[in-house]
């Protein structure tokens, strides 16, 4: 279990902090740029490089055990791809525990940048589930990491839930008598 000073330890290592130096630099012409190729908002495409950045700092840097833990992780999603039936048992499986409501709730601003940004439910939860098999897949290779299909499960949840939340939001927020409909979500 991470706790508050765990966690401030982990974000001020080296890789972390370096992963959120980098986010933080190219955030804005980043954002400035997927804005403009998607025809939406600058925020929105800044806040969501943002996000991406986090979610890298926080998946994709080394996480050792402390001294003198020995810590046995689970084996990689990548060696279980030839048991369809255990794989299919993970993904319908019940989110059990907190980490995996954490990793739920990690994606749900992903998901919702993303429907801002790419305009649509389907689309945002596309781009989650393609960040989260990306982080999973990288995972193979970082010391304290190991990819998950629970994990992938969790976070495309997250971002599913996300895109619907803001989708629903922003679809509220409009007059009904408007003659103009605005962008598809």
């Amino acid at each position: 279990m991470l706790t508050t000073v765990g966690f401030w330890d982990f974000v001020t290592a080296p890789a972390p902090l370096m992963a959120l130096t980098a986010t933080a630099l190219v955030a804005v012409p980043a954002g400035r740029k997927l804005a403009a190729w998607q025809r939406s908002s600058t925020a929105a495409a800044v806040l969501l490089v943002l996000m991406v950045g986090v979610v890298a700092a926080l998946t994709l840097t080394p996480n050792p055990p402390a001294p003198g833990v020995t810590e046995v992780l689970p084996p990689h999603y990548l060696t279980q791809l030839t048991h369809p039936r255990a794989v299919w048992a993970q993904l319908t499986a019940a989110p059990a525990d907190g980490e995996q409501q954490a990793n739920i709730a990690l994606f749900v601003p992903i998901g919702a940048l993303a429907a801002l940004v790419f305009r649509g439910v389907a689309r945002a939860t596309l781009f989650g589930a393609a960040l989260t098999v990306f982080v999973e897949t990288c995972q193979y290779g970082i010391v304290g990491r190991a990819g998950s299909i629970t994990d992938i499960r969790n976070n495309t949840l997250g971002a599913l839930l996300g895109a619907i939340a803001v989708v629903m939001l922003v679809r509220s927020a409009r007059p009904e008598d408007s003659a103009d409909p605005g962008p598809a979500m």
